[in-house]
């Protein structure tokens, strides 16, 4: 283990450069980097190096000491931080799907050197499912759905629900903004470009279904008419640990479903009930930067719900206005996707605002 980044939580972090006896760690927050540094001989961690801010995580996933990199980087500001990685040569085992849906485009080269393994459960599902086939024998894939906190709910109900309802995820123990999304299905909508992305299949080779056991992760249909599928427990520890140590499979924490005794059941999206998943769509055939939009005013929308300051079935309505207004431009440089990342996030608040003062 080379290093270790994160966000602010520098006392948690430190705690692990202990336990992985790693020599650098790098912390997003300058203040918490400040904080890691002046801590850090309390625990015995004198040698640590502690690399500040956004510059300091990045120039960590650029370690000429590091030969794989595990991107978990949530929302756009993962984006220079995947390229980064990428163009330094760095195979990436990669969780920040709002990061490859928003660069896709200047991603897919990448992706054809074979230099990106999915982590994502569905896609890590995806990604074993194809192993020793060939591509051009897959007819599509079934992305799989828990449904999220709400899949029972009527629009009315829907209309009344708290962050503190969306935060109760049925299946998974995940973080804030991606368990909003899991609610809405905007977490599927980005996995379905994401899997257009990792996979180069066209969107009408992609779809989606509600699989309330979250115990079949995704599956591969072929031109022969087969279908495979990859079954595990809900434990993101597994895809992880496909990442880290493929092409080998060492011995994991979770426990294996062993001979399932139980029911599976799959069911369509109710995209009236949660329309968001249309989105998804909707972006991906547009190309170029309608996904970095789209994703982009997402994450104002999630932040806004959060805190109070918009209802549960506003997200939607902001997304489709905010892609309604849009124009895609070709995703040619950072500099353009930061760009229009902006103007999505000032077309999201904008809209925000105007509920606020209904």
């Amino acid at each position: 283990m080379v290093g270790l980044a994160a966000g602010s939580n520098w006392q948690r972090v430190l705690e692990q450069a202990k336990l992985l006896d790693v020599p650098k760690i790098a912390l997003w927050d300058a203040q918490a980097a400040q904080d890691a540094d002046r801590n850090k001989a309390y625990m015995g961690l004198e040698y640590l190096e502690v690399l500040p801010g956004q510059a300091g995580v990045e120039a960590l996933a650029c370690d000429p000491g590091a030969d794989l990199v595990l991107h978990a980087v949530p929302g756009f500001r993962g984006v220079r931080l995947l390229l980064k990685s990428l163009e330094n040569g760095k195979r990436l085992a990669l969780a920040g799907k709002e990061a490859l849906v928003s660069a896709g485009e200047l991603v897919r080269p990448f992706v054809e050197k074979h230099l990106i393994l999915p982590v994502d459960s569905e896609h890590s599902a995806i990604f074993q499912c194809l192993q020793g086939e060939d591509p051009e024998a897959v007819d599509y894939i079934t992305l799989t759905a828990s449904g999220g906190a709400f899949r029972d709910l009527s629009r009315h109900e829907l209309s009344q629900v708290t962050p503190t309802q969306a935060l109760n995820h049925p299946t998974w123990r995940m973080g804030r903004k991606i368990t909003v999304d899991s609610a809405t299905l905007f977490n599927k909508a980005l996995e379905v470009m994401e899997a257009h992305y990792l996979f180069g299949l066209p969107y009408d080779k992609i779809q989606v279904v509600i699989h309330r056991e979250s115990i079949v992760h995704s599956m591969v249909t072929f031109r022969d008419g087969s279908t495979k599928a990859q079954l595990a427990p809900p434990d993101m520890r597994l895809p992880i640990a496909y990442a880290l140590h493929f092409p080998e499979r060492k011995p994991s924490v979770p426990e294996s479903i062993g001979p399932f005794m139980g029911t599976l059941t799959f069911e369509p999206p109710d995209l009236e009930r949660f329309p968001c998943l249309s989105l998804g769509y909707e972006a991906g055939r547009l190309g170029g930067t309608a996904p970095c939009v789209l994703s982009a005013a997402d994450e104002i929308a999630v932040e806004a719900f959060l805190a109070g300051e918009i209802k549960f079935t506003d997200i939607y309505p902001i997304l489709k206005a905010v892609l309604d207004n849009y124009r895609p431009k070709p995703a040619d440089s950072v500099e353009m996707l930061e760009q229009e990342a902006r103007w999505a996030a000032s077309q999201a608040r904008e809209l925000i605002n105007t509920l606020t003062r209904r």
